[in-house]
């Protein structure tokens, strides 16, 4: 990737961006201008727009693509990666993207979604348990967030529980899909052998016992399939969105959780004595603490950005949504975290449009009885040593987060 170095402030990819504090570059993003060159490799202009009013509105175009006018994927992507993206949710365009989104919707309404509450306390339950067996000497990243949503994932999903660890041990390999800049012949291998992965393993599983054994989920995609709704690398596509999605997000924002409970231990004082401002919290943290940061669409027609320029039809534009999620012009003293941001649920780290995620819903319910359960069990969090964060422009989830959980005090 490179960059115009007298339009463009930072670095996208020095790996102290990457991996560190992102406050001050997105805030000289949002400084520079509206709308800033970048070049993607050879002939592959593209846009940034880094401010909350352009991200927004960006996200909610009706007719924006997340892929060029007349493709379907990166000319770049091969193999079975490029057969999976062409059957992803989340990288599809209409009307193939409204087919399969009216699909999966049904599962998704709030009715069913709120029914995944009691799962997510049994699986916060029973993590917390894992702490407190282990003195709260854990890593807050393994022991919470990547434990947390096995309970619900794999109870929508239907499957074993003891494939947890060896399925999310791919997923961040499986990100790549989502570079915005051509991957190198490496990666391009590592790709194509990480979603072989997952293709074989939801192969295997849904052809290991009768349909009436599967999940509501599963059985409403085999359902689709058998009524020639979906194809079956689309059943199998949709199958691993859930548990890649649902995975990343919530371990992501849980983590977050605790490095921010570590930052700023008066959060959790207030909320003990404010429990009521949970769901708040949590909003803020979405908004604090963006779990994906990047996301790009192209125009189909002419969008006119907030101070003035005009980009044509054709146009790549690369949203950079936690730089949004920042913005003064939106949120007041928005390096600060607020309890009580009377706007904060106005934030985009569930993106927007007809791509808003389906999911949000049930990540929202695990981080908010993740915080729950920190609170009614332990008195401060303090760390043992610095995290560390995987050096990633979209997603950069900390890996690491060696943490102490001290008991709250017998009452």
């Amino acid at each position: 990737m490179t960059t115009d170095a007298a339009a463009f402030p930072i670095d996208l990819f020095d790996q102290g961006f990457l991996a560190g504090d992102r406050t001050e570059p997105y805030r000289q993003l949002r400084d520079t201008g509206a709308v800033l060159p970048l070049t993607l490799g050879p002939g592959e202009p593209a846009r940034v727009l880094s401010n909350h009013a352009d991200v927004r509105a960006v996200l909610r175009l009706p007719r924006g693509r997340v892929q060029p006018l007349g493709s379907v994927a990166p000319p770049w992507l091969t193999g079975p990666a490029l057969e999976r993206l062409r059957a992803n949710l989340v990288q599809v365009d209409d009307p193939d993207h409204a087919r399969l989104r009216n699909v999966v919707g049904p599962m998704f309404i709030p009715r069913r979604v709120e029914q995944f509450r009691e799962l997510a306390v049994e699986s916060v339950a029973r993590a917390i348990a894992n702490v407190q067996a282990k003195d709260g000497v854990v890593d807050a990243v393994q022991d919470l967030g990547v434990d947390i949503p096995r309970g619900v994932i794999c109870r929508f999903l239907g499957i074993p529980e003891d494939d947890w660890h060896r399925l999310t041990e791919q997923v961040h390999t499986f990100l790549l899909i989502f570079s915005p800049a051509p991957l190198t012949e490496e990666q391009q291998g590592l790709l194509n052998g990480a979603t072989q992965f997952f293709f074989d393993y939801f192969d295997a599983f849904l052809d290991s016992r009768p349909r009436a054994e599967h999940s509501p989920f599963a059985q409403l995609l085999l359902d689709a399939e058998s009524a020639g709704d979906l194809s079956h690398v689309e059943v199998l596509s949709l199958m691993h969105t859930i548990l890649d999605a649902g995975y990343e997000t919530t371990r992501t924002s849980i983590s977050n959780l605790v490095e921010l409970l570590v930052q700023q231990p008066e959060v959790l004082e207030e909320l003990r004595a404010v429990p009521d401002l949970v769901p708040a919290a949590v909003e803020e943290l979405l908004r604090f603490r963006t779990p994906l940061h990047v996301r790009e669409r192209y125009l189909v027609e002419e969008f006119e950005a907030s101070d003035g320029t005009v980009l044509p039809a054709g146009t790549r534009a690369i949203v950079m949504i936690a730089a949004a999620n920042r913005d003064p012009a939106e949120f007041a003293d928005p390096d600060r975290f607020d309890l009580h941001r009377g706007n904060a649920s106005g934030h985009l780290a569930f993106g927007g449009g007809m791509h808003h995620c389906l999911g949000a819903p049930i990540a929202r319910i695990q981080v908010q009885e993740t915080l729950r359960g920190i609170l009614a069990n332990f008195d401060s969090v303090e760390q043992r040593e610095p995290g560390q964060r995987f050096p990633d422009l979209i997603f950069p989830a900390l890996t690491t987060l060696p943490v102490t959980l001290h008991p709250r005090p017998a009452s």
